[in-house]
């Protein structure tokens, strides 16, 4: 009966089943290799923004810092922040579509029902920063 070899799940995902051909002392070292290589990756940016959204970040990626606020509060400002951002976008662009407007042919700027639906979106964000403003 062949000796069963400890686990090791990221030299398999690398090498598939001819990780069993490995000698073990071989296997171990080279699984210690890659795992400190993932622990000394960066993260990636992506991630950690996704991971700090929904944690009471502001919109800037950082955390709300304000004294002797509950979690809850800070949730709410760091919302509105990123809220209040989102309406500064949808300002830019409201703004363009009133350029291409006054200097464009008809077909180079965004319908009316474009320009509705991001006159929505800012009342939406508008009414969300409201709500998480008030006490």
């Amino acid at each position: 009966m062949p000796d069963l070899l400890p686990d090791y799940p990221r030299l398999h995902a690398l090498l598939g089943d001819a990780v069993r051909d490995l000698p073990n002392a071989l296997a171990e070292k080279m699984e210690d290799a890659l795992s400190d290589a993932a622990e000394s990756a960066p993260p990636s940016a992506f991630f950690t923004f996704l991971q700090g959204h929904g944690k009471g970040h502001r919109a800037d990626g950082t955390p709300w810092s304000e004294n002797r606020l509950t979690p809850g509060r800070a949730f709410d400002l760091a919302l509105a922040t990123r809220s209040a951002s989102g309406i500064t976008a949808l300002t830019a662009m409201l703004h363009a579509a009133h350029v291409a407007r006054e200097n464009d042919d008809p077909g180079f700027y965004p319908s009316a029902a474009m320009v509705d639906g991001l006159f929505d979106a800012c009342e939406a964000l508008s009414l969300q920063v409201e709500r998480c403003l008030d006490p």
